[in-house]
């Protein structure tokens, strides 16, 4: 009877203790389904179509990190079903914006994109204070860019520039030279410097239609995706031509310029100098090509020189404070229109 009893009092302990634990796993769940926020994609965007756009442009990168997928997987991912609704709704969690998706080729039903990849995409007041916009406080700021690289020797001895100088700049590469360089394009991102895309090999959209340039788009895309693991956020049309039934078949926000080098046309050091800087005023996107040795050895006098008048150099990210959109065209800090227009 004695051993009986122990069993049935050991019994009784086990059962309060899981009992408790129980609670406690209920009280838990309880708490983190509180922590859930249910919105619309209406109530995430103020119902602005632009920025559901860039949520499905961070949608796609999410779900090729979250399935580790090839490069060969990038064009699947533009044919998931995302989100065009303002009505359909997503979930506030605490590692980010829940969204589930319709059937498709990657087999996910749902992801959770980082708060950080919605940075200037989602009003503020449903992002973390980590991760909301906070634009410049300086007052002077200019955005250094590059089309037409990756060059494997000049690239390398700009990016050695840029880091003496602690500058970080914008490069428009070209697909078919990222297959080539892919190295060169890891260290562009390795050195906290943006990676953008500036077409397969260099067509003028307005020549070439809207099924070909979204060809070419994603094409160099899925040439980045396999150099870096990352879908370049930006796109810089070839002569600056684009349509506006392209900029809203792209779906990524279309980076112009201000200030135009023409180091193309100079091939000249000192002109190359004198341009950039006579031309340059705060907020403006510089544009340079990677490609010509002349243009590269101008780098370190602008930015002595542009640093000597007070202005502070940043990415275009930066300029635009993160906030730039699917479907529009952005000239400078505070310049910015529909895409083809």
């Amino acid at each position: 009877m004695r051993y009986a009893t122990r069993w049935v009092t050991g019994l009784v302990a086990v059962a309060a203790v899981v009992g408790l634990t129980g609670l406690g796993a209920t009280s838990a769940q309880a708490k983190a389904k509180t922590t859930n926020k249910v919105v619309t994609f209406s109530q995430l965007t103020n119902h602005n179509p632009h920025r559901l756009a860039a949520i499905r442009q961070a949608a796609r990168q999410e779900i090729l990190t979250a399935t580790h997928a090839k490069s060969s997987k990038v064009a699947a991912v533009y044919k998931v079903k995302l989100p065009h609704n303002m009505a359909k709704k997503a979930t506030l969690t605490k590692d980010g914006v829940e969204m589930n998706l319709l059937p498709n080729s990657f087999k996910v039903k749902h992801i959770t994109i980082p708060y950080k990849q919605l940075q200037g995409k989602v009003l503020n007041k449903y992002l973390p204070k980590a991760n909301r916009v906070t634009p410049l406080k300086t007052k002077k700021v200019v955005a250094l860019t590059f089309d037409d690289g990756p060059d494997p020797t000049l690239t390398p001895r700009l990016l050695k520039t840029l880091k003496a100088n602690k500058v970080h700049a914008t490069f428009f590469e070209v697909g078919q030279s990222v297959s080539r360089y892919p190295k060169v394009s890891r260290a562009v991102l390795a050195g906290g410097n943006e990676l953008g895309n500036h077409s397969w090999n260099h067509p003028d959209f307005n020549a070439i239609g809207t099924a070909k340039t979204v060809s070419q788009v994603n094409r160099t895309n899925q040439a980045i995706y396999k150099a870096t693991g990352q879908l370049p956020e930006y796109v810089r049309p070839p002569y600056g031509n684009i349509t506006a039934a392209e900029g809203r078949a792209i779906e990524q926000p279309i980076i112009r310029w201000s200030v135009d080098s023409r180091d193309w046309a100079y091939l000249n050091t000192k002109k190359d100098i004198q341009s950039v800087v006579s031309a340059t005023r705060s907020g403006s996107i510089i544009l340079m090509h990677d490609i010509h040795a002349q243009s590269v050895a101008a780098v370190p006098t602008i930015i002595h020189k542009l640093k000597a008048k007070g202005y502070h150099f940043v990415t275009v990210g930066q300029l635009l404070d993160q906030q730039a959109l699917p479907g529009l065209q952005y000239f400078g800090q505070h310049d910015y229109r529909t895409a083809g227009k």
